[in-house]
């Protein structure tokens, strides 16, 4: 899945307040929103996990019931403990015998923050990445590339993989037989959504 470094991020950052191009919203559900956030909103009752060979030690997949749409909606969960634990030692080893100075200073500051961040349940720390709706019955091709615009990838069916749209705006339709219609359709957040959530959150922190 998606992660930004901090050059990307930066960059990012700039291409989101030069070309703020979001992604097609879902339900309303925002980037990198906590499993936490999702639960209060739709009560813990309505969010299930679901069993997924595929599923690697930092994701987390579940169902959402929910009356606003027909069909079954997933939700992919990351979280980035890893990476942090990597960085606070790169950190913590790079001041440890440093005197005090404003870049020692600052470093502790990250380093505290990463602390925190780490020490939160690991429900506030599970980010919404990717959202999956199977819809009761197929959406028709016509309707997506009328809401969507022409897709900016098509892929042809091959081997195991089926067929698919993509649209860089941050949906994918996976095709269903007919050719036609959509069996299934993921949206995910592009770079300029990440960007946007990271300058919404640093600016409500001030």
């Amino acid at each position: 899945m998606l992660r930004l470094s901090g050059s990307l991020l930066a960059f990012a950052c700039v291409l989101a307040l030069a070309l703020p191009v979001r992604a097609e919203t879902f339900l309303s559900l925002e980037p990198l929103e906590p499993l936490s956030s999702i639960k209060q909103r739709y009560t813990a009752a309505r969010v299930t996990p679901e069993r997924a060979d595929w599923l690697k030690p930092h994701q987390y997949f579940c169902k959402l019931e929910t009356d606003e749409v027909g069909g079954t909606l997933l939700l992919l969960f990351e979280h980035d403990d890893d990476v942090r634990k990597k960085k606070l030692a790169e950190l913590e080893k790079s001041v440890a015998h440093l005197p005090p100075s404003a870049h020692a200073r600052s470093t502790r500051l990250l380093i505290g923050q990463h602390k925190t961040h780490l020490a939160r349940p690991l429900e506030e720390r599970l980010a919404l990445v990717l959202i999956r709706w199977l819809p009761a019955e197929p959406v028709r091709l016509t309707e997506l590339n009328a809401r969507y615009g022409k897709p900016d990838l098509r892929r042809a069916a091959d081997g195991d993989r089926g067929a698919v749209q993509v649209w860089n705006k941050g949906v994918t339709a996976h095709i269903g037989d007919d050719k036609k219609s959509a069996r299934m359709i993921e949206y995910w957040f592009t770079e300029d959504d990440l960007a946007l959530y990271f300058l919404r959150r640093n600016a409500a922190a001030r």
